[in-house]
This record gives C-alpha cells, sequence and structure tokens, in this order.
C-alpha cells in the first residue's frame, strides 16, 4: 500500500499529526518514503512524499526504512507543457528501485534510518549534506537574497 502526502505533513512535530503516525506504525509496516519533485503538481505549489507501507503488520521498533531522495526525476518544466522526461527518467527510476529493493544508502540519493512516529519521515532529515558543491557565489546568493529580505521588511537590524 502506499499514499502521497504533503511533505509539512511528514515533518510536522504537532500533536494532531504525531498520533496519527503512531496509530499507522501500530498497524502498519513504513517501509519507504520517496521524497518527490517540488514542481511534481505544477501548477499547484505542494512538496509532496510517497510513502510505502506493508498493510496491517505492525511497524518493528528496530526497522529501518528506506528514505529515497528522488527531487531530480529527469523530468524538466517547460512552459504551458508541464513537465517532460529529458531522457533520463529510466536509469533515475531503474537506479532508485535498486537502491529501495535492496534497502541501499548512496550519497545525495538514499539513507535508511530507524523512526517513531515522533521522528521525521523524509529523507532530507536524514541524508548527509554534501558541501563541496557550494561556491562563493552560492553564499553572495544566500547573502544578497537575506540582506534584500530585511530591507523589504524593514528590519534595521
Amino acid at each position: 500500500m502506499y499514499s502521497n502526502f504533503q511533505m509539512s505533513t511528514v515533518v510536522s512535530s504537532a500533536k494532531e499529526v504525531i498520533n496519527v503516525k503512531d496509530r499507522l506504525l501500530k498497524s502498519h509496516t513504513l517501509n519507504a518514503v520517496f521524497s518527490m519533485p517540488d514542481q511534481l503538481f505544477y501548477p499547484v505549489g505542494v512538496v509532496t512524499c510517497i510513502l510505502v507501507f506493508t498493510a496491517h503488520i505492525p511497524h518493528p521498533k528496530n526497522k529501518e526504512v528506506f528514505f529515497g531522495y528522488l527531487k531530480d526525476d529527469g523530468h524538466i518544466l517547460l512552459k504551458h507543457r508541464g513537465r517532460l522526461d529529458d531522457g533520463s527518467w529510466k536509469s533515475k527510476k531503474e537506479k532508485m528501485l535498486d537502491l529501495f529493493v535492496n534497502n541501499k544508502t548512496e550519497l545525495n540519493l538514499s539513507v535508511t534510518q530507524k523512526v517513531s512516529a515522533e521522528d521525521e519521515w523524509c529523507a532530507e532529515a536524514y541524508m548527509e549534506t554534501d558541501y563541496s558543491k557550494l561556491t562563493e557565489q552560492d553564499f553572495e546568493k544566500i547573502i544578497k537574497s537575506y540582506i534584500a529580505y530585511e530591507f523589504v521588511n524593514n528590519n534595521e537590524n
């Protein structure tokens, strides 16, 4: 069984959300969570993830859950045409399926982690950050964006 969720739901620390996640784990095994592309449902601005469960089998406390990071799924967004395969979807799909089926961890693609209802259920929470790709221009861009935000919001400090 699988379900499509808004990312904000699986990372929420709200008591109601934790209660729902707890009820899910008491009845079903969480096998995997896939973080999907931000523009998957373009033009609707919702960030989604897919949860894969084994139904009617309670989640073991020591089970490692597979977290797949599928933000770059090989599709590009074209105006008035939507999301189209750039030619790499098939190989990316096969790679992710191999990682999932074999419960493998690969930098920037997947990680496994034991989780409970109180934890975040998204790959981003557990993946290592690869700082080697950051440049001085990235840093400058973020600083300029922050200064512009402060200026627009009249924050003089």
